[in-house]
Formats: structure tokens, sequence, C-alpha cells
């Protein structure tokens, strides 16, 4: 916990910096104190500080579906945005002291324009003309100069990157698959679903093409029952997730070819600024292998030759089938964990056209009948059939 409370404060302490950066070079430096552009600029900065709160705290506090669809548009352009305009900031200043330079030299006065004694009134001891440099209109002048140019310069490299930035299409609903059951009682929350795009977790290592998470929930449509100062900064134990510990179910009929029980759980992460180390040590869970991606996990055959459904995080000393084992849908097979490379507790299901997790390619997974809320616990829902529910909907099997 220790490191991601100095993570999330080495952040925080960035974006307060970023901000007041903002802040001067946007708007002290070009507007008159007092003034209306003074008081509307700082306005914009604060709306950019709410902005950056709000992407922050959106995960962490679960809020109701319109308020989330709201904090998905805000995320899907505005990091983008801060990041191209702060940083063609920092190269306009490098640039802004050359244009000083150059309106400095063009402002000085000419060698023969000196004044006369006795010339207008003027005495031979008059003060100098004050250098150009000192002039606050001609900094005024510059610092609209390099603002007005970076905020350009920002605005279209943004809108560059959203452009080429289009998601991949997700999973067709006609498209055959494997059949599967989904492996839980009670409501669960879908995460990374390959109706939403495919590959749904952003790579196709693994097998996980089609891939897709369950995260159960209370009857509010929550996946913890508490919040903390922790939820926002720092770390917290699995078990404090309605996930961990519950029943995970055999989805498919067939014979287990692996089982691997031998991974501890580990701390829960739904702080968006704690992720950043967890992100960051990626690559080497990667190079670790299998069992540091899957954690315990099981995978089932439906015949000898295949199709194998996988199903991975289980909780540590949970797994109740081993190698060999015959297996039937429902069959209570582990309990949901939060081993190998996973954020909370969740079940994460597969479907490869391999055994070995290392060379699967991943399969389209079709479900029976289920209920599915995608506007919240009092929206009401629908009933799907054949095919993968959507992003961020919750499902509970019939």
């Amino acid at each position: 916990m220790a490191l991601a409370l100095l993570t999330s404060a080495l952040l925080l302490c960035l974006l307060v910096a970023v901000h007041r950066y903002l802040y001067r070079r946007l708007v002290k430096d070009v507007t008159v104190p007092g003034g209306r552009g003074r008081r509307l600029g700082a306005a914009l900065v604060w709306l950019s500080a709410a902005l950056t709160l709000l992407l922050l705290a959106a995960g962490p506090a679960e809020p109701s579906p319109g308020v989330r669809r709201i904090a998905e548009r805000v995320a899907a352009v505005w990091p983008t945005l801060l990041l191209c305009l702060t940083v063609a900031l920092l190269l306009g200043e490098a640039v802004r002291p050359l244009v000083r330079r150059l309106a400095a030299r063009r402002a000085a006065p000419a060698p023969d324009a000196s004044p006369r004694e006795g010339e207008g009134g003027a005495a031979t001891g008059a003060a100098a003309p004050r250098a150009a440099d000192d002039d606050p209109a001609r900094r005024l002048f510059v610092a609209r100069t390099v603002a007005i140019g970076a905020s350009a310069l920002a605005t279209g490299t943004a809108s560059v990157v959203l452009a080429r930035s289009g998601e991949p299409a997700g999973q067709d609903p006609r498209a055959q698959g494997v059949t599967i059951a989904l492996p839980f009682t009670g409501p669960w929350r879908v995460r990374n679903s390959p109706a939403r795009r495919v590959p749904s977790h952003g790579t196709s290592l693994l097998g996980s093409s089609h891939a897709i998470d369950f995260v159960a929930v209370d009857e509010r449509h929550r996946t913890a029952g508490s919040r903390s100062w922790r939820t926002f900064l720092a770390t917290e134990p699995p078990e404090l997730f309605h996930a961990f510990g519950l029943p995970v179910l055999a989805p498919v009929d067939g014979r287990i070819v692996a089982a691997h029980d031998a991974e501890p759980d580990h701390e829960a992460r739904r702080s968006q600024l704690a992720l950043v180390p967890y992100m960051l040590g990626q690559g080497a869970r990667l190079r670790e292998g299998v069992r540091a991606i899957a954690g315990n996990h099981v995978i089932i055959a439906l015949s000898p030759s295949g199709p194998f459904v996988a199903l991975v995080h289980f909780k540590a000393g949970s797994v109740r089938v081993a190698v060999g084992d015959t297996v039937v849908v429902g069959q209570h097979i582990a309990d949901c964990g939060n081993s190998g490379n996973s954020t909370q507790p969740h079940v994460h299901v597969q479907a490869m056209d391999s055994a070995d997790l290392s060379v699967a390619r991943g399969l389209p997974m079709r479900f029976p009948a289920y209920r599915e809320w995608s506007r919240g616990p009092g929206g009401g829902f629908r009933v799907v059939e054949g095919t993968a529910p959507r992003e961020e909907s919750v499902v509970e099997p019939f």
C-alpha cells in the first residue's frame, strides 16, 4: 500500500502543478487582474481540474449509469486534450525567449532617434526609455502569442489523435461460437465485453481475444459494500468485494485438462491513481508466464480435441477439481478470487482452440438466456439469448 500511496501523492502533485502552470500561462500572463478575461480564464482552469477529478473518482465511486456515461464521454476527449495542451505550452517555452528577443530588437530606438537637448522641452538628463523586455504590454503581447499558438496546436493535435483512435468493432452478434452458461448465480457486472470490442482485453495474447470479465454486485449494483480514502488513493483488501469467495460454477460439460491452485490473492485496486504502478508491472508479469497472469485457474475441454474453456483468478486454496475430473454445467469448481493479473476479485472466462494458454487463440462465446440490466437496478431488465452481454451491463442467469 505504501507504493500505491506514494504514487497517488506524486500524481496528484503533478496534476496540481499542471493546472497551476496552465493558469499562469493561459490566464495570468494574458489577462488584466480583476478583468473579465481573468475571471473567465480562472473558471475554465477550475473546470479543467473538476473534470480531471471526475475522471479519477468516477470508477471507484461507481456512479449511476447516467453519470458513468458522461464520465466515459469526458474520458474519451479530456485527458488527450489536457496532455496536448500542456506539451504544447512546454514546447512554447523554448520559443518564447526567441520571440521576446525579436520583439525587443524591433522595439529598440534607432541610433539617430535619441532626444536632443532642449527639443520638446526635454532635458539632456531625462530618463532613458524603458527596455522593451521590461514593458508589461510587450510581455503581455508575447505571452498571448505563445498561449494562443499553443492552444491552437493542442486542439489540432488532440483532434488528429482522436480521429485516429477509433475503437475496434465488437463481436458480431450472429457469430457462431462456443455456447457456455454463465458461471455463477445472482447479479454480476460485465467488464471488457467482446460485444464492445475485439480483442476485448486489448490483446489476443494467451487466447484472450474474446474473453469476458464478471464482477459480482449487490442489489444496488455496487461491487463493494463500503468506500473509504483507500478506495480513491490506495489498495483495498479483496475481502471487501462482494465477488470474493463466491462459488464459481462450471459453464460447460467436459473434462478438466488443467488445474492450478498455488497463487496468492493480492490487494485490490479501484483507485485510478493506484493502478499506475500496477500497470507498469504488466510486462514483468507477462515474462513470468501463464501462472502470473491467470493465477489460480481451471481449463475444461468440451471434447478431447477442444474447444476449451478457461476460468481464471480463483481464490487461493479454493479449486475443487483436478486434472482428469469430469464436470457438468453448474458444478461448483472453485471460488472467485483475486490471484494473477487481477485488479479486483472477478471471474475471467474465455473460449480457446488449445489447452495451452501460451499458444491458444480465442474463440467467440454465446450465452444461453439471461437477464440484462443496462440502466441501473431500477431500470428494468431485458431477456437476452445467444450473444455476449453488453459492456457495463449487469447480468443474471435464469
